[in-house]
């Protein structure tokens, strides 16, 4: 089973949710979480942080190479980017918050079920398709593979 857990930036303000794809890591695999604001103060490492449109995800690299085997790679060849990019340990959807800003959206365009299901099913559309343009434009890092 996957699994997700979710980690508080450096700062304490902001949270991450991190899914855990394919049974492979979990959450000891997680060094820490820096928001765009924290990560203006952190040094580029590309072996054991992967950068995503200014969030960092930084892996404990000695606890991932544990299990390079379950993964099917050497240990040598692993990165965060690598890790992440495979989707061992990424964001639950394409942003570290999406979970909740998706459930906070869909909140609003559902109160208009019960008075016009039509606006409703339209807007519900338009959501959706507008979520994933936004995304591609924002840079997000999964949506790379859209393009």
């Amino acid at each position: 089973m996957c699994e997700s857990f979710r980690k508080t930036c450096s700062c304490g303000r902001r949270t991450a949710e991190i899914f855990f794809g394919k049974m492979a890591l979990d959450e000891q695999s997680v060094e820490a979480v820096y928001c765009p604001e924290c990560s203006r103060n952190i040094a580029t490492d590309p072996e054991s942080r992967v950068w995503d449109n200014g969030w960092v995800l930084e892996l404990d690299m000695d606890v991932v190479r544990t299990r390079a085997a379950v993964m099917g790679v050497s240990p040598h060849e692993l990165t965060a980017e690598w890790v992440f990019d495979h989707g061992y340990a990424t964001w639950v959807g394409i942003t570290p918050d999406e979970s909740e800003q998706r459930n906070r959206e869909r909140a609003e365009i559902q109160k208009l079920a019960k008075t016009d299901l039509l606006a409703y099913y339209n807007a519900m559309k338009q959501w959706g398709v507008g979520r994933e343009e936004r995304f591609v434009r924002e840079g997000w890092r999964k949506t790379r593979i859209w393009q």
